[in-house]
């Protein structure tokens, strides 16, 4: 039997009888208790013996080898053996080992495995386990020396949020302790193409076996799935939410939403300034000193203060412009209010259509009219390139009004500018041009240039590209006033009922002062002068 190092003990059936040693521990192991002798005699049905004897044999033998006479019966000598226990889940087996009468034979391997496959043991004997414990002899200890495969249990899928979805407007402190309540991160920018949410797949785990040979499945896992609205599509891995406009990104709950249209109630402390790729909506006021910017479309249907706002669309105002004489506006298409009032400048790259223009700076590219129930322009300065539609132009105080069709003077000045430095341009290119060829040439007879040639193509080349992109933008600039020269001919100012004293009408570069009433007539330039026609 090999050397166990823990406390055991051995019986030992001699001529006169049965007697049990108590072996004590090496190297401070532990020593054996009194009633795994009991438990062994108990479960081998060995001769009974006196419980106060076996005690106090069992405290001397904790230091000293100690021998006592159980009975005068010899009973069978018992071989080596194991007491198996099985969790109540099937995935472990519990072995404690006994040691054999002296003489008595040991088990083996093969015999503690036929133990196990006894008890129902299918899978998951641990054969390095049950080699431990012979080698080791540590009896009454416990080895486990057959396991089952736990499950790899999964995670669960999840959707991973690529925007701030827990936005706190918070105003922005600046540098001199002062608060800035115009910049608030209180918007979640989307760009098209751009992802939205991210999805992380669930992950199912792998199934483990019990010691029946049974699968032990890991949980169930929940799958994630996007829960969204329009302006979004999935990624063809269907991995990615993908926003099919510039926009915002919010979330309601676990749904996403895109919108291209900004949607606030007033535009003020609470807001501060607006700067959205899309359209916005306002449902309330714009405040005095705070700006609004948007790629798209401007609607208001309250009242817009001494306030900037800016459009690349159309811009509507559905009650007017108090402009506090430091309103600024700006739209790419149309602009629609019901008055513009005391306002710094409106200016539209298409039409101006409102009720009535009192003491404002209102330009357009488009026509300007003012024919709602008033249809007043008053005050100010007005001009459009093609035509002022009005009812009434001035006020019988002779209050000073200016309006003003065709193109700006200043504008005529600049084609000229265009033309000198598209002339200017085109001689840099040439210039450049031929130095590129000299230089190439070069280089094809020399095979390379040296390094100062080699460094001048390079800086010739980059000044070419720079110079291409200038004559475009130019040429450009040049067609649209053209475009504009050509509408110029055909301006007109429209009074549907008076232009009073006090009127100033330009036609480009000349004036017209109004030195008496007109009523329900046009004027137009022809053949160089002014003249007044009928409707």
């Amino acid at each position: 039997m090999g050397k166990c190092k823990r406390g055991y003990f051995q019986f030992d059936i001699k001529d006169d009888g049965l007697f049990l040693t108590i072996y004590p521990p090496e190297n401070g192991e532990k020593p054996v208790d009194a009633s795994e002798a009991l438990y062994y005699i108990e479960k081998k049905r060995l001769p009974f013996c006196d419980p106060a004897q076996l005690s106090e044999a069992f405290k001397k033998g904790a230091s000293e080898i100690t021998s006592i006479r159980i009975s005068d019966e010899k009973p069978f000598p018992v071989r080596e053996f194991g007491d198996y226990s099985m969790s109540h889940d099937c995935m472990a087996v519990e072995a404690v080992f006994y040691p054999p009468f002296k003489g008595a034979e040991e088990l083996s391997a093969e015999e503690i495995k036929n133990d196990l496959e006894s008890i129902g043991v299918k899978a998951g004997i641990d054969e390095d386990e049950i080699r431990r414990f012979i080698e080791e002899k540590n009896y009454f200890d416990v080895y486990i020396v057959a396991k089952g495969k736990d499950p790899v249990e999964g995670t669960d899928g999840y959707i991973e949020y690529m925007f701030n979805t827990d936005l706190k407007p918070k105003p922005k402190m600046n540098p001199d302790g002062t608060v800035d309540f115009h910049t608030l991160e209180n918007v979640n920018h989307i760009k098209k193409g751009q992802p939205v949410a991210v999805m992380h797949p669930e992950y199912k785990g792998e199934p483990g076996y019990d010691l029946m040979g049974r699968h032990v499945q890991p949980r169930l896992v929940k799958r994630a799935i996007f829960r969204y609205g329009k302006n979004m599509e999935i990624s063809e891995d269907g991995l990615q939410l993908i926003s099919k406009v510039s926009g915002h990104v919010t979330l309601e709950g676990d749904k996403v939403f895109v919108s291209n249209v900004m949607e606030v109630v007033d535009v003020d402390a609470s807001t501060g300034d607006i700067d959205y790729d899309g359209d916005v909506m306002i449902k309330g006021n714009v405040l005095a000193g705070f700006s609004v910017k948007a790629t798209g479309d401007v609607v208001v249907t309250g009242i817009v203060e001494g306030a900037s706002i800016q459009a690349g669309g159309n811009i509507t105002f559905n009650r007017g412009v108090q402009g506090m004489n430091k309103a600024v506006i700006r739209a790419g298409g149309n602009i629609v209010s019901k008055f513009i009032e005391s306002t710094e400048l409106v200016h539209a790259n298409g039409k101006i259509e409102t009720d009535s223009i009192l003491h404002s700076r209102v330009s357009a590219k488009g026509s300007i009219t003012a024919a709602g129930k008033n249809g007043l322009i008053v005050g100010g300065e007005v001009r459009s390139i093609v035509l002022i539609d009005a009812k009434n132009i001035g006020n019988e105080m002779g209050t000073a009004t200016v309006v003003g069709v065709g193109v700006d003077p200043a504008v005529k000045k600049r084609v000229d500018e265009l033309k000198k430095s598209l002339e200017q341009l085109g001689s840099q290119k040439i210039q450049f041009s031929q130095i590129m060829t000299a230089l190439r040439k070069k280089q094809e007879q020399a095979g390379k240039l040296d390094p100062d040639k080699a460094q001048m193509l390079q800086k010739t080349m980059r000044n070419l590209i720079l110079l291409e992109q200038d004559l475009a933008a130019q040429k450009k600039e040049l067609e649209e006033i053209r475009q504009q020269l050509n509408e110029d001919d055909n301006a007109r100012i429209k009074v549907r009922g008076n232009a009073y004293v006090g009127t100033k009408m330009l036609f480009g570069d000349q004036s017209y002062f109004l030195k008496e009433k007109y009523s329900f007539c046009q004027f137009m330039k022809q053949k160089g002068d002014i003249k007044c026609l009928t409707l």
